[in-house]
């Protein structure tokens, strides 16, 4: 029977691929930092988009059934304006006949008017306000969490007399001030 030369790697070849793996893998380990910091700020945009998303849809809900009446409602159905220190704009109210009982009923009980207004860097909403003051606001978002920085809804010249709203919303994370966002959208206003 014949016996072959069983031959393995030499110490030189074995120290050659040692040293090449360990360059790889310290290469790898200098890049997953980043990459797991690129990640997480992807993660963090990606929530405060969805976030922002979100309290946009309740208020472009309200903005399209502004006006809604199912009588002779009297008075704005939506008006802008904008609390003491902060931008023009800044404040909206809106009010429809949720009861359908011909009348925009007013006060605590009655939730026929909606406000959303920027104060201090913080989004605010109350049931029943009629204008931009008053101390029954409650925050949209935790102000140790989100800081905004820009609310405005801005009337735009829609066709043929259509109304059209644009509503901006910008805010960052506090603690990571630089995962900053900021949403737009357009709005038609159905029954104004």
């Amino acid at each position: 029977m014949l016996r072959r030369a069983h031959r393995g790697f030499t110490l030189p070849e074995i120290l050659l691929a040692l040293s090449l793996s360990s360059l790889i893998m310290l290469s790898a380990a200098q890049w997953y930092p980043i990459l797991r910091s690129q990640s997480q700020n992807s993660a963090q945009y990606f929530r405060l988009e969805q976030l922002f998303s979100q309290v946009i849809s309740g208020i472009e809900k309200n903005i399209r059934r502004a006006g809604f009446c199912a009588g002779a409602c009297q008075g704005a159905a939506m008006t802008l304006a904008r609390y003491p220190g902060e931008m023009p704009n800044s404040c909206l109210n809106v009010s429809y006949d949720l009861n359908r009982n011909g009348v925009w009923d007013g006060g605590e009980q009655e939730h026929e008017s909606f406000g959303y207004r920027l104060r201090a860097g913080a989004l605010e909403i109350q049931s029943g306000a009629h204008n931009c003051r008053g101390d029954r606001w409650e925050k949209l978002f935790d102000p140790q969490e989100v800081m905004l920085t820009h609310f405005r809804i801005q009337p735009v010249a829609g066709k043929a007399g259509a109304k059209l709203y644009q509503l901006q919303l910008t805010g960052f994370w506090t603690k990571r001030p630089a995962v900053q966002r900021t949403v737009t959208r357009l709005i038609l206003g159905r029954n104004q």
